[in-house]
């Protein structure tokens, strides 16, 4: 009987060691390998390092050769399962996702625009959205099928101009979100102060914000049909939607010296300014951003310097060239009265080339033929309608963005022409509310 119960045992043991087998068959071999030492040859020592090893000890000094380290997940109850392994892998492609859609939101300083247009991104989740290129159709990314689309006269020119930047975004609900956001915040950096230089931004300030623009020092040197003054001019900005704005201008307080060496002082006459933006900047193929500007000069203020009920209209242009350099220019067309009363209407263009320096301080050179973008010049009033002013100014200024809401420029200008004011010096401040 004791040897029946011994064998049994014997023969469980081979059993449990065959199974270990089945399991790893690298990790021990098999039972019928012969060796010299029998059943305590190369087997055995086999089967002692994996115990050793699987009991997180060091094995035992032998002859043969090492035993390569167990897999992990070869032992028995190590090996996950199905179901652990494909969480495990859903677990680590939402965690790539996340970091790829952090990765995205990070901000990126542009390349290749003008600190103007880098501004005006600021507040876009995804700011500088790939323009669609001209071979596109325009509907690509719309929910619209193709059996209902209807094919367009120049997919081209809807793919060149783009309206409105908010529309280059895939998602509608992150651009609302942009588009909210850039009303929620206050900064006098998008757009900056039109009074700060010659001509005004193609940009309008966003819906319900407001400017006002205050230059309390304006000197103007003679002209040869017009002597020096002073003004204290002023620009009040407000936005009525986020692509049109209403204006109210006036040179303010002024000074004057008359022909015959008296001055004369009172209060400039008020405009009454509207500007509308129509689209974006296109820098993939050049394209300026574009708006426009129609004021019309009234007859409240002081009679001396009544120039009767006069109209303008500018198209203004806002364009990133290289190295950061930012172009604005003007071309309209200016409503004026000579010296004689008679009213007449004077092509003008002004211009700025603008980059930053360093951090919120922008310089800028710029100039005008005939009038600046706004009716800031008394001086500049032909003695006739024959001998109409052919004005030419240019000077050098800058832009100090001192806070989200407060920015202070100026510039100092020669006149390069007879008709035109020997020097003008302007300073001023606009605050943003």
């Amino acid at each position: 009987m004791i040897g029946l119960v011994v064998a049994s045992l014997s023969g469980c043991a081979r059993l449990d060691r065959r199974d270990d087998h089945a399991l790893d068959p690298n990790l021990i071999e098999p039972a019928t390998t012969a060796s010299a030492d029998g059943e305590h040859g190369d087997g055995g020592a086999r089967r002692d390092h994996a115990v050793v090893r699987a009991q997180g000890g060091s094995a035992p000094a032998t002859d043969n050769p090492p035993i390569p380290p167990i897999p992990d997940g070869s032992l028995p109850g190590e090996a996950p399962e199905p179901a652990d392994e494909l969480a495990a892998e859903a677990a680590a492609v939402v965690a790539a996702d996340d970091a790829a859609a952090r990765q995205e939101l990070q901000p990126r300083r542009p390349r290749g625009l003008s600190s103007i247009a880098r501004n005006r991104a600021l507040y876009d989740e995804t700011p500088y959205q790939r323009q669609p290129r001209l071979d596109e159709d325009p509907l690509d990314g719309s929910d619209v099928p193709m059996s209902q689309r209807d094919p367009f006269l120049a997919p081209w020119l809807i793919n060149l101009i783009n309206q409105d930047r908010w529309r280059l975004d895939d998602d509608p609900d992150r651009a609302r979100r942009d588009r909210l956001r850039r009303r929620a915040k206050i900064d006098i950096r998008d757009p900056d102060p039109d009074t700060a230089n010659f001509p005004n931004g193609a940009y309008t300030l966003p819906k319900g914000r407001a400017y006002i623009e205050n230059s309390p020092l304006g000197l103007y040197g003679p002209s040869k049909t017009i002597g020096a003054s002073y003004n204290w001019e002023y620009l009040v900005r407000y936005g009525l939607t986020d692509n049109l704005e209403f204006r109210l201008f006036s040179n303010g307080f002024t000074v004057a010296q008359t022909s015959h060496g008296h001055s004369t002082s009172g209060v400039s006459p008020l405009a009454f300014d509207f500007k509308y933006h129509f689209w974006e900047e296109n820098p993939d193929y050049f394209v300026p951003a574009m708006g426009v500007e129609v004021y019309l000069l009234s007859t409240f203020g002081s009679p001396a310097f009544n120039a009767g009920t006069q109209p303008s209209i500018n198209l203004l242009f806002d364009q990133s060239l290289p190295f950061d350099v930012g172009l604005e220019y003007n071309l309209g067309i200016t409503g004026t009265q000579d010296l004689q009363g008679a009213s007449i209407y004077q092509v003008s263009f002004q211009w700025s080339f603008q980059r930053q320096v360093v951090k919120d301080f922008d310089v800028f050179f710029h100039g005008f033929y005939n009038h600046a973008a706004l009716p800031r010049f008394q001086s500049l009033l032909p003695s006739s309608a024959i001998d109409q002013s052919k004005a030419v100014v240019m000077g050098l200024g800058g832009i100090w963005t001192v806070s989200d809401r407060v920015a202070i420029f100026g510039s100092y200008n020669l006149g390069c022409t007879p008709s035109s004011p020997s020097h003008i010096i302007l300073t001023g401040f606009a605050y943003a509310f």
